[in-house]
């Protein structure tokens, strides 16, 4: 709050503005600069690895990461303003979403590509051959390429939501009303990496199906029937934090709809990781499967506990209405004060 005093004695009041544009820049320059890094380091393990054999495979990691890593310096850039044009041009504008949307859809097609098993880029099968069954699993062969292939996958969903954020303003929807709602924007990002965790847990249930579960002696009838309640709930994880998150987005989401959903995804996810990653589970081997299914795991409690806490007043933002009426009280006796001065 700024104050101007005149020559007659008289104080006034005028609130200070913050530009979205300004409070919003430097978390998305964090995103666009990793984004920058992990695509330069996913380029530099994948050109150095000797291993890889296939060509079309190779041309598609090679665009994709140089693609990315243009366009992140080009936006990192922009955010940092050396260029006042760049960033007039760029920051906050149509042509920075649609630049982080073509982002994300070059890495959400070439992210299944890089980690396919049968591709030998970052993750290979191996057998751990128990009498007649040959229990195939998929574990990491390049690990830099897989964990920077994660990390600039992770960035421009980050930049994305980040973006969208805040061309429907949801930074500012519902801000004085949290423990009305859900979390608000503050869980928003944890919503879309759990959906992020079951659209792997998904897709890697998929491929574990129809690449081994079809092969004769390629692993056994348990593994395959824990693969499938994985893809089940990968499904129902997927559906429940795409709905959470959109809601959360545009600051509609509700308390008691984001604890349930969040005691859902916990529940089935606890159960998802004991089945899959121990005794004759298909991923007890570190890979995607097993990662994502601890990540939702982790993931859905945070959110849970998070959201319990705001539900019940435990939070720091319980005591919310307390500190706006203690404020409204003080701008009251200021203008009291005000009035008799003049």
């Amino acid at each position: 709050m700024a104050t101007h005093s005149s020559s007659t004695g008289e104080s006034f009041s005028m609130p200070t503005t913050t530009s979205p544009t300004t409070s919003n820049q430097k978390p998305r320059f964090n995103s666009w600069a990793l984004l920058f890094l992990f695509s330069t380091l996913a380029l530099t393990a994948h050109e150095t690895d000797d291993s890889n054999a296939n060509a079309g495979a190779n041309k598609l990691v090679t665009a994709v990461s140089s693609i990315t890593l243009i366009i992140s310096a080009t936006a990192s850039i922009g955010h940092l303003g050396f260029s006042s044009l760049l960033s007039s041009l760029f920051v906050g504008t149509l042509i920075e979403g649609l630049l982080a949307l073509l982002s994300l859809a070059l890495w959400a097609g070439c992210l299944p590509i890089v980690m396919d098993p049968r591709k030998g880029l970052a993750q290979m099968y191996v057998g751990k051959q128990s009498d007649e069954v040959i229990d195939y699993q998929p574990i990491i062969s390049n690990a830099n390429l897989y964990f920077c292939s994660w990390g600039a996958a992770i960035c421009v969903l980050s930049v994305f939501a980040q973006y969208v954020r805040e061309r429907l303003s949801g930074g500012g929807v519902g801000s004085g009303n949290g423990s009305m709602r859900g979390g608000g924007m503050g869980y928003t990002n944890l919503w879309y990496l759990l959906g992020l965790a079951s659209v792997v847990v998904v897709i890697e249930g998929m491929r574990f199906k129809n690449q081994v579960c079809v092969i004769d002696g390629g692993a056994e009838t348990v593994t395959c029937g824990r693969n499938t309640y994985g893809l089940v709930t990968g499904i129902i994880g997927l559906i429940v934090s795409v709905i959470i998150s959109l809601f959360s987005t545009v600051g509609k989401d509700s308390a008691l709809v984001t604890t349930v959903s969040s005691f859902l995804c916990a529940i089935l996810y606890t159960i998802c990781a004991g089945l899959l990653t121990f005794d004759k589970g298909p991923a007890t081997y570190v890979g995607n499967q097993y990662l994502a299914a601890w990540s939702g795991f982790f993931l859905s409690f945070m959110i849970f506990g998070s959201v319990v806490k705001e539900f019940m007043g435990v939070a720091t933002g319980g005591g919310g209405g307390v500190t706006a009426n203690t404020s409204n009280n003080v701008e009251e006796e200021e203008e009291e004060n005000e009035m008799d001065t003049i």
